[in-house]
This record gives structure tokens, C-alpha cells and sequence, in this order.
């Protein structure tokens, strides 16, 4: 019906301008409009995330590993429409579980072993918001731009990281449509930021 929208969604990201595979994931998802300017949203992704090698405050080597998570989320959206300008405004609860792993630990030297470090599984809990503008023209390029704050529920509302956006989307016909866009995320560590950069490339079908 008009008013729902089913979508599945596979993803892959890479690091070091594609060196390497850094998390991929599946996903789906449900959006029900009971108004033009409303819609709510539920969905679900499974992501394998890859964490780099490191080091302890003793100088032993930790190594690489792959970790699952199972990510939950609800929330709603709302919409408008002024002249060529579709401004948005998106409020989600997600709810990350995080699986118990157990990775490998070499001393110094990087071949003597050493206990296994254990990462125990937990949860996190985190509010997005979301302010977005859409920009309608008469060409097939749908100019976008978009300001996201994640918010860690589980450690006093405290500002985990922010993200900008900035990209568009390109309608090839009827069903099909490509994005491409530039992504700036700065994550919160104490007093300093950590600022990552990413191209994001995408393909959408639409049934």
C-alpha cells in the first residue's frame, strides 16, 4: 500500500582508501505514513565489524579481531514541502548487543602467547537526531544535505560523535537511482575529537 514502505539493505565499508574491509552488514527495515508530513520507522541490521590490532598499557600486542553486533532501532520522521525545499527532521532509539569475543594476546615480541583478552558482550543504547534538506530541481541530481548527533543513552545522554553529509541522489529511470556523498564524522573522546572522512556510494532499486 501507498502507506508502507519494506526495504532490505546490504553494506560494505571499507578504510585507507579501500585497503581494506572494515564492517559489512544486512539489514531490513519497515516505515508506515499514517500523514504526508509523518512517518514511522522499525528495522533491524546484523554488522561484523573489524577492529584493528593494539596495545596494552604493558606493551603486550592485542590482535585483530571481527565482532557481531545485532542492531535494533524505532523512531519517526517528519517532513515538509516549501517551494524546492524539503527540509526533515528524524528522532530514532537504536539498541546495539554487542557479542562476547575472545581475542588472541601475544606479548611484546608479537609470537609468545599470552592469555586471551575477553571482550564480555553488552548493550548500547543511543538517540539519533537528524536534521535534513532536500533540495528539488528539474534535473535527474536531487542535491542533499544532512546534520546527525548520536547521543549514548547508556552513559548519561553524554555526545558520542556528530556526522554531516552532503551528496545527491541521481535517478537513472523509474526504479533505479545511484547516490554519491561526502561524509565527516568527529567522535567525542574526552576533551578531543577523532574526525574520520568517507566517500559513500550507493545503488537503490525501487519495486
Amino acid at each position: 500500500g501507498k502507506k508502507w514502505d519494506l526495504g532490505a539493505e546490504i553494506g560494505l565499508r571499507t578504510q585507507d582508501a579501500f585497503s581494506s574491509l572494515n564492517r559489512w552488514s544486512v539489514g531490513v527495515s519497515a516505515d508506515f505514513s499514517p500523514l504526508k508530513i509523518l512517518s514511522l520507522g522499525i528495522g533491524y541490521s546484523l554488522i561484523d565489524s573489524h577492529y584493528e590490532p593494539s596495545y596494552t598499557s604493558k606493551g603486550n600486542i592485542v590482535d585483530e579481531y571481527w565482532r557481531i553486533k545485532n542492531r535494533f532501532y524505532f523512531g519517526a520522521k517528519v517532513k515538509g514541502k516549501w517551494s524546492f525545499l524539503r527540509p526533515s527532521l528524524r528522532l530514532r532509539y537504536q539498541l546495539t548487543h554487542k557479542s562476547e569475543v575472545n581475542i588472541k594476546k601475544y606479548d611484546s615480541d608479537g609470537i609468545t602467547r599470552k592469555t586471551n583478552k575477553v571482550k564480555a558482550a553488552n548493550n548500547e543504547s543511543m538517540l539519533r537526531t537528524k536534521i535534513a534538506f532536500g533540495f528539488k530541481t528539474e534535473t535527474r541530481l536531487t542535491p542533499q544535505i544532512s546534520y546527525e548527533l548520536y547521543n549514548n543513552l547508556s552513559d548519561s545522554f553524554s555526545l558520542d560523535k556528530s556526522r554531516l553529509t552532503i551528496g545527491t541522489d541521481i535517478k537513472l529511470n523509474k526504479h533505479n537511482e545511484l547516490g554519491v556523498g561526502y561524509i565527516r564524522t568527529i567522535y567525542k573522546s574526552g576533551d578531543d575529537d577523532d574526525m574520520h572522512n568517507a566517500l559513500n556510494i550507493s545503488y537503490k532499486i525501487k519495486f
